[in-house]
């Protein structure tokens, strides 16, 4: 006689398929239409599903592409920030850092559909403050900040906040690199950003007095 006890993981595991095919067709869609041309229509479509279904997971289009970027980039986060905890020296961890955002702009795909997303949120406040609460959580994944890894602990209020506005500007920055390299691709080759992006780095992340 078969169990009526259901297993519990298996309505998990269901839904855990059907939201990574709706987000593998999210991908899609986003990287052929941009984020505001794209619709849920069209990603039930690319995911063989009803759009019902998706509401199921997801209340908005916003939902979808921010759990799509959280996956893209949560993951390395975690990894390059539990390198910089097993590295002692600052000048090795700012190093290793540099080399990893150095590389994030050997995927312009995602720095374009960022910066439209970002022009997207100026205008809806509900979204930008999503796309906040989404880098805050960035954060909380480390049980050191960033910021603490890179230059230590005993930082002054205003030393701390001079650093985060850089670090704004360090990843706005790499956007506008990625962007103009696909308007003047002749002058800046989207494979040879690499030096530029470096060059910033040095200018916006040095150490410490």
């Amino acid at each position: 006689m078969k169990s009526l006890v259901r297993n519990p993981k298996k309505p998990q595991a269901r839904t855990l398929a059907m939201k990574t095919r709706i987000l593998d067709a999210a991908l899609e869609v986003f990287t052929k239409l941009g984020f505001e041309s794209a619709n849920l229509d069209l990603v039930a479509t690319q995911a063989g599903c009803s759009r019902g279904a998706i509401y199921a997971h997801y209340a908005s289009k916003e939902e979808v592409f921010l759990e799509l970027r959280d996956h893209h980039l949560r993951a390395q986060f975690v990894a390059i920030c539990s390198k910089l905890e097993k590295v002692s020296e600052f000048e090795k961890r700012r190093a290793l850092f540099k080399h990893w955002m150095v590389g994030q702009i050997a995927d312009p795909f995602w720095g374009v559909l960022m910066l439209e997303y970002k022009l997207y949120a100026i205008r809806y406040p509900e979204a930008r403050e999503k796309l906040l609460s989404h880098y805050e959580s960035f954060s909380a994944q480390s049980p050191i900040s960033l910021i603490e890894l890179l230059f230590g602990k005993n930082l002054s209020k205003p030393a701390r906040a001079a650093i985060q506005r850089r670090m704004a500007v360090l990843g706005s920055t790499f956007s506008g690199l990625v962007l103009e390299s696909r308007f003047h691709p002749d002058l800046l080759p989207p494979g040879k950003l690499e030096p530029f992006a470096d060059e910033i780095f040095e200018v916006l992340i040095r150490p410490q007095p």
